[in-house]
C-alpha cells in the first residue's frame, strides 16, 4: 500500500500584512488568498531498497532520482525534504515520490505546498492521526526555524487548509483561516476572467525581499506603518468585494494593494511591461504574486478579454499557468492510501 497526499498551490490577492516584523508594528494582519487545485504538490510513500526522493517535474517534464543517505543540511535542493524527514520521521525508509507542477520560484507558495504534503504523507506512514492546524506549524517550524527562510505565515496555513478564498487574520502568532461568502456562479465568473502567467527567474531572493522591508521599516517606521495599515484596510475591501460579485471594484483595489506593495522594497524587480501591457489590451487589474521575486502576475480581465490580454503579452512571459480555485468543500491537504 501507498499514502499519498496531496497539497494545493495558493496565490494571494491582497496583502495587509502576515510578517512578524510588521505584525510587531501594526498589532494585526490579514490576508485574502486563495488555494488552487489546478497546482500543487503530491507526495507518495513507496517501498524502494534506500532512502530516496523521486522528482517529477510536470512544468519541465522532467523526472530526477536523488538518494539520501543522510539526513545533513548542506544548503542543497533537497534540505526542505532532508529537514521535514529529520523533524517528523528520522527512521523513515523508502522512496517520497514527488509530483508538482508549480513552477519554481513562481511566487505561489510551492515550498510551503511541498512541506505541507511531505509532512502529511509522513505522519500518515507513522500512523499518527494529523489535522490542518498541526500541518501548518510544522510547516512553519521546518522552514522559518529549522531551515531560517524569512517569511510570513500565509502559505504554510493555505497548503494546509485549502477550501478555495479565504481571508486570514494574523495576531499574537495565531493564524484564523475563514473562508470567504461567494456564489458558485461568482466564483466561476472569478475564475473565468483571471489570467495568470508566469516568466523567468529574478535576481532578489525572498530573503533579500524581506531583508530590505525589514530595513526600510526601521528607517523610517512611521511610514512604513502607514503603508501597511492601508495594505490591511484595502485588503478587507477586496475581501467585501469579492463576497458581493463586484469584481471590477476587486480588480481597481489589486492594482492598489500592488501600488502598496512597491513602496515597501526597493528590490522588488517589477514587470512593468508585462503589467502595462496587460493593463491596455483588456486587464482591468493585476499584481505580482509572492514576497516580490516570484515569477508569476495575476491579472483580472474585462469579460471576453482575457484571450486578448494573454495575446498581447505571450511574447513577454513562459507561459500561461492553469487557474482553479478549491470549492469551499475541498481540504486543502488530501491523502488517499493506494493499494
Amino acid at each position: 500500500m501507498g499514502i499519498v497526499t496531496l497539497s494545493p498551490a495558493r496565490i494571494c490577492l491582497g496583502n495587509g500584512g502576515d510578517t512578524d516584523y510588521y505584525l510587531k508594528e501594526i498589532g494585526w494582519g490579514c490576508i485574502v488568498n486563495a488555494s488552487l487545485s489546478s497546482l500543487f504538490f503530491q507526495c507518495e510513500i513507496k517501498d524502494y531498497p534506500e532512502r530516496a526522493v523521486i522528482y517529477h517535474d510536470l512544468f519541465h517534464e522532467t523526472q530526477e532520482i536523488n538518494l539520501v543517505p543522510h539526513l545533513r543540511l548542506d544548503g542543497g535542493k533537497l534540505d526542505l525534504i532532508k529537514a521535514t524527514i529529520s523533524y517528523l520521521h528520522p527512521n523513515f525508509h523508502g522512496a517520497l515520490e514527488i509530483t508538482t507542477n508549480i513552477p519554481k520560484e513562481s511566487g505561489l507558495g510551492g515550498s510551503s505546498t511541498l512541506s505541507v504534503a511531505i509532512a502529511h504523507a509522513l505522519l500518515k506512514e507513522k500512523g499518527e492521526p494529523t489535522n490542518p492546524e498541526e500541518l501548518a506549524r510544522i510547516a512553519y517550524y521546518v522552514e522559518r526555524k529549522i531551515l531560517q527562510i524569512e517569511g510570513g505565515y500565509q502559505d504554510q496555513w493555505a497548503a494546509a487548509y485549502g477550501r478555495g478564498l479565504n481571508l486570514m487574520i494574523f495576531k499574537n502568532k495565531r493564524v484564523e483561516v475563514t473562508p470567504l461568502t461567494i456564489s458558485r456562479d461568482n466564483l466561476k465568473r472569478l475564475e473565468e476572467n483571471s489570467l495568470l502567467v508566469y516568466f523567468p527567474k529574478k535576481a532578489n531572493s525572498g530573503n533579500e525581499i524581506h531583508g530590505d522591508q525589514r530595513k526600510k521599516l526601521e528607517e523610517d517606521k512611521e511610514t512604513m506603518r502607514g503603508i501597511m495599515i492601508e495594505k490591511r484596510t484595502n485588503t478587507l475591501s477586496i475581501k467585501n468585494a469579492l463576497e458581493k460579485g463586484d469584481f471590477e471594484t476587486f480588480a481597481q483595489l489589486l492594482n492598489k494593494d500592488w501600488e502598496l506593495k512597491q513602496k515597501l522594497s526597493d528590490k522588488l524587480e517589477v514587470r512593468d511591461d508585462i503589467f502595462t501591457t496587460a493593463l491596455q489590451h483588456g486587464a482591468i487589474g493585476g499584481r505580482l504574486c509572492g514576497a516580490g521575486i516570484g515569477g508569476a502576475y495575476y491579472f483580472y480581465c474585462k469579460e471576453g478579454k482575457k484571450q486578448q490580454v494573454l495575446d498581447a503579452i505571450k511574447e513577454k512571459i513562459h507561459l500561461q499557468l492553469p487557474f482553479r480555485i478549491q470549492r469551499p468543500d475541498e481540504q486543502g491537504n488530501q491523502y488517499v492510501i493506494r493499494k
